[in-house]
């Protein structure tokens, strides 16, 4: 009996375990140096960095295209090495950048059923499983297309239908939002956060991260220099700039939006499309769940979801009062109730912490 077992508590189940990894290429070019992080099951990760960081090669360590120099990489508990790689390549699935890397049959059907094929199912179940990999993609009625007479962006989602077609417990994709158009983004967005799979995102696409992933790994230079909630690392425009990142486009669109409400003359038509743009959002507060929309900004948590609201809901600024000033965990500033705009660089001063700093 564990002794996780004997106390009642149940062990978290470790699906992606690094310990002190280090990788060095065969002329002595050193790239992982010391790489150690954790990644629950059912975890939505993103791993993201400037590039030369060493995201890509990490993520050949995950099934066992490069072994690690030393130190150690588990998939479920299973060490990745030569002897355990059939087993662990059943566990996790790569989606790389090139869709050239992983399509090489004459078919679309063919390159999605190769991997259910390899796991010895029956026809019936394969062809099921190639119908809904497809559907997911968007690529219903592709079957008989060559997968080398598509366009980019067709092969990118394709290459995702052959990995998502045998079912691995944990997915792992380099750039997924490369060269997609923004409905086909969109579906893979709504796909990735419905998904109860684990999932590692290697991305620069830091809205795609924000969105989806509940935590963020932010590697440089071989090793995690930030490990922790996505918004805390997403929102923190020091720490992406210092290591060569910016802001996610959604975070800075409002911060920009917002200085222009704030600081500029414009008219009252104006003044509310902006209004609306930035704030048309439903928060539930408190226990009651009472629902209403307004430009202040939050510190406290709140389920944060985006919907079209009825414009009764609208509070004109600096009309509506939550006892003070708030910071806002969804919107990259702050601002007084006089209307004066603070830039941020991250992170909200919550209103005392403001009322202290006056």
């Amino acid at each position: 009996m564990t002794e996780g077992s004997k106390s009642g508590v149940v062990a978290e189940r470790i699906m992606i375990e690094a310990d002190d990894v280090c990788f060095a290429y065969p002329g002595g070019h050193e790239v992982l140096k010391g790489l150690s992080c954790r990644i629950r099951k059912g975890e939505k990760v993103a791993l993201i960095g400037p590039n030369g960081a060493g995201k890509s090669t990490f993520m050949s360590h995950l099934n066992g295209v490069e072994l690690a120099t030393s130190g150690r990489v588990l998939i479920d508990g299973l060490e990745v090495r030569k002897e355990n790689l059939k087993t662990i390549r059943r566990k996790v699935g790569i989606v790389f950048q090139d869709p050239d890397d992983q399509l090489f049959c004459p078919t679309v059907f063919d390159d999605v059923a190769f991997g259910p094929l390899n796991l010895g199912l029956p026809r019936q179940e394969i062809e099921a499983r190639v119908q809904e990999a497809l559907a997911v993609v968007g690529l219903e009625g592709f079957e008989q297309r060559s997968s080398f007479h598509l366009s980019f962006g067709e092969r990118k989602r394709l290459a995702l239908a052959t990995v998502l077609s045998y079912q691995p417990d944990i997915l792992v994709f380099d750039e997924p939002s490369t060269n997609m158009d923004p409905l086909n983004r969109r579906n893979l967005i709504n796909w990735l956060k419905a998904s109860d799979k684990t999932i590692l995102l290697c991305t620069h696409d830091l809205d795609i991260a924000l969105e989806v992933c509940s935590r963020c790994l932010l590697l440089v230079d071989g090793r995690i220099a930030a490990d922790g909630p996505a918004q805390d690392i997403l929102y923190n425009r020091r720490l992406l700039e210092e290591n060569k990142l910016e802001l996610p486009l959604a975070l800075m669109t409002h911060e920009l939006l917002h200085g222009i409400l704030h600081e500029q003359e414009m008219d009252e038509e104006h003044r509310h499309i902006i209004s609306r743009f930035l704030h048309a959002h439903r928060h539930a507060h408190g226990p009651d769940g009472h629902v209403h929309v307004h430009l202040h900004a939050h510190s406290h948590e709140h389920d944060h979801l985006h919907e079209e609201v009825d414009e009764s809901h609208f509070h004109a600024f600096g009309q509506h009062d939550h006892n003070g000033g708030h910071g806002h965990i969804a919107v990259p500033h702050a601002h007084d109730e006089s209307g004066g705009h603070h830039e941020a660089a991250g992170r909200q001063e919550s209103g005392s912490e403001k009322d202290k700093a006056s």
